[in-house]
């Protein structure tokens, strides 16, 4: 006992006394470096959140044909188009002019039970994001509207809201189970087709008039990020993917006698999850924030369809292989933590900012995220076929025709 009250005396009047000192010593040398790489995080947030605020944006509808015979490997086709990685190439841009890379955001909204499929994009990319999309769907239409977001007030005395992000289930090498999966890119008859959107958008046809929900899918291609001087880390999904493919195959590894690592047979399992990841690696990767919102009026507002809104990203997770979770939803789990209401009202509040802003990469929306492939990516979104008979998926009345080519100039 004597031994434990010396070793506390010992803390009390000589450890913790002579630490401060040295720490008010040297407070010449530490206390300008952390006021200095805070002023630099604070000059970079600046100039980027200044850059990004004066781009032009715009929100382009895309109106389906009647008929969409094309398997998501066509959407998979414009999301490569789209993988766009220009912009920040040297310090300059990045830490002087505040120039990031483009980003899009992949949006699915029912508006009173209307189904509805929107790209969000910088102006700029504007013409990009549409030569991919007629490329491989010829037939559609697309049109630049005003912001659905903009007509709703988000005034929380009249409306409710309630929504989420998704993160990974598991590792990001680890691919979700995608429309390969389902057999989808064998172009099969519409009859036959599985297609792992349709509870998404059977269930947001079912909202009736004033209720909306919205999904995004914000998206930029992701690649090594940099240091100021322009070198480049290693890619973390990559070197990520090599340790899983290495794990898995050490799951069942023994050491013998001689001290030597015997691997054991491998399961139809554990190779399938070896093909994924390495089937994965062979496409182009993006950074994926997903977002989804669900809003009425207070009167009609519905908990039960937020849950269900939520509840219809399940089918695109697999028990051997990744998925979707849902993070960050307003609320808290005792009441102790937020007596008044106003920390549950600022959630809400940020939540519906954050998606009308379509941020998630940038102060202030940043948050976490995933690596989706493009193959990933073409499983949730992606323009249906006709075996989603959703009566509120409106479509045109007839094919988008050329242009005849003997028009008088």
């Amino acid at each position: 006992m004597n031994l434990f009250h010396g070793f506390i005396d010992f803390i009390l009047v000589i450890a913790i006394p002579e630490t401060f000192r040295w720490l008010v010593f040297f407070a010449v040398v530490w206390v300008p470096l952390i006021l200095v790489e805070y002023a630099w995080q604070a000059c970079v947030r600046y100039v980027r959140t200044t850059w990004i605020g004066k781009q032009e944006k715009v929100l382009l509808e895309i109106k389906l044909p009647q008929e969409t015979m094309k398997s998501p490997l066509a959407m998979e086709l414009v999301l490569t188009g789209l993988y766009q990685t220009g912009g920040e190439g040297m310090p300059l841009d990045r830490y002087w002019d505040g120039k990031v890379r483009p980003w899009f955001s992949l949006e699915i909204t029912s508006l009173d039970g209307e189904i509805h499929f929107y790209i969000w994009t910088f102006k700029s990319q504007r013409s990009v994001v549409e030569a991919n999309i007629y490329a491989q769907y010829p037939d559609v239409e697309i049109h630049e509207l005003k912001d659905y977001t903009e007509d709703i007030f988000f005034d929380p005395t009249k409306f409710e809201i309630s929504g989420c992000r998704f993160e990974a289930t598991g590792p990001d090498p680890l691919p979700i189970k995608t429309y390969i999966d389902y057999k989808l890119d064998k172009d099969p008859k519409e009859e036959y087709k599985v297609d792992p959107m349709a509870p998404l958008i059977e269930f947001m046809g079912s909202l009736k008039k004033g209720h909306q929900a919205w999904v995004q899918f914000i998206i930029r291609a992701h690649t090594q990020e940099k240091t100021p001087t322009n070198n480049k880390y290693p890619d973390k999904w990559k070197e990520d993917a090599k340790k899983l493919i290495e794990d898995i195959n050490n799951e069942d590894s023994e050491v013998d006698e001689e001290g030597n690592v015997v691997r054991g047979r491998l399961t139809t399992g554990q190779k399938n999850r070896i093909e994924a990841i390495e089937r994965s690696l062979e496409k182009l990767p993006f950074d994926v924030g997903v977002r989804i919102v669900y809003i009425a009026p207070k009167e009609i507002f519905d908990k039960g369809n937020g849950g269900g809104l939520t509840g219809s990203f399940k089918q695109f997770n697999a028990p051997h292989l990744n998925g979707f979770k849902p993070a960050g939803s307003p609320g808290f789990d005792y009441k102790w933590q937020d007596w008044k209401g106003k920390k549950l009202l600022g959630q809400k509040i940020g939540l519906f900012r954050a998606y009308c802003e379509r941020g998630y990469f940038h102060y202030p929306w940043k948050s976490k995220g995933t690596v989706l492939n493009t193959e990933e990516l073409a499983t949730v979104f992606h323009f249906p076929g006709s075996a989603v008979r959703t009566p509120s998926l409106k479509r045109i009345p007839s094919k988008r025709a050329d242009a005849p080519s003997n028009l008088p100039i």
